[in-house]
């Protein structure tokens, strides 16, 4: 059970004196999410940027960050900086979110990484915004009467991978799936004692990108067990569900049906 140890992360200032000059920096745009987590592991960047930006979910991931900030390479905080909770829609999609947390990535290097992967449908994680980011920023940092002149670089570079493809080369470059049960949390509703619900979109997508690459059931790791939530019906659902266009991600669910057909198999 996840609990607050009280720890605190001071906010970093921002050294005003090196943004007009090249900062040879990479930068990881991080959650406490299981992607963000192995792509730290496999980046090993100079900086894990967190922006609490106000959302449902930010605030215990804030504090789940900081709780295992030693998992993060150069972990940096900010906490008051920009609060996007008015924009928060239902379904937790926070709009044009990814646009502001690229522009403060530039404040601590030039190479910004956004986990984006190849199941994530939003526009502002596909390659016509990368596209768009650093024709944007690139132009802001040109050289001018202020700036020397910077060369950003915002990308993609997992937007090929899928979930199952991240966990197999976690696991290959010696990470452990206890790793990513202990130390990342995905979970849109956690209950009130701050647990993974084990069925909104993030909790089931990790169960079963994590049984699909391993084999490996981490239900018995939580209270609120995903594997109890998929029942023979539930699972036909989802089966059912995976067949319309709009719910297709590519080879993610092609994946996702071949976990959940061998679930079945198993009941």
């Amino acid at each position: 059970m996840f609990r607050q140890s009280g720890k605190r992360i001071s906010c970093r200032m921002i050294d005003k004196s090196t943004l007009t000059k090249p900062i040879n920096k990479k930068v990881l745009l991080c959650s406490a999410g299981m992607d963000s987590y192995i792509i730290n592991k496999l980046e090993k960047p100079d900086v894990c940027l967190f922006i609490d930006t106000k959302s449902n979910y930010s605030g215990i991931e804030k504090e789940w960050v900081k709780e295992f900030k030693e998992h993060y390479n150069n972990l940096v905080v900010l906490d008051d900086v920009l609060d996007l909770s008015m924009v928060e829609l239902d379904n937790f999609i926070v709009p044009v979110r990814n646009l502001f947390l690229a522009a403060f990535g530039t404040y601590f290097g030039d190479e910004i990484i956004l986990g984006a992967t190849y199941g994530d449908r939003s526009t502002d994680k596909d390659y016509t915004f990368q596209g768009m980011m650093n024709g944007i920023l690139n132009y802001i940092y040109g050289k001018g009467h202020w700036c020397e002149g910077r060369n950003i670089n915002f990308n993609l570079k997992y937007k090929e991978w899928t979930k199952e493809d991240l966990i197999k080369e976690f696991v290959k470059q010696g990470g452990d799936v206890i790793e990513l049960v202990k130390y990342s949390f995905s979970c849109y509703t956690p209950d009130e004692e701050d647990e993974a619900c084990g069925r909104c979109k993030p909790c089931t997508r990790k169960f079963l990108s994590i049984l699909g690459a391993t084999g490996i059931d981490i239900s018995k790791y939580y209270t609120n067990s995903p594997r109890e939530y998929f029942t023979e019906k539930v699972i036909q659902q989802w089966l059912a569900d995976l067949q319309d266009p709009i719910n297709r991600r590519g080879r993610e669910s092609e994946e996702t049906e071949r976990t959940l057909n061998k679930m079945l198999g198993d009941n």
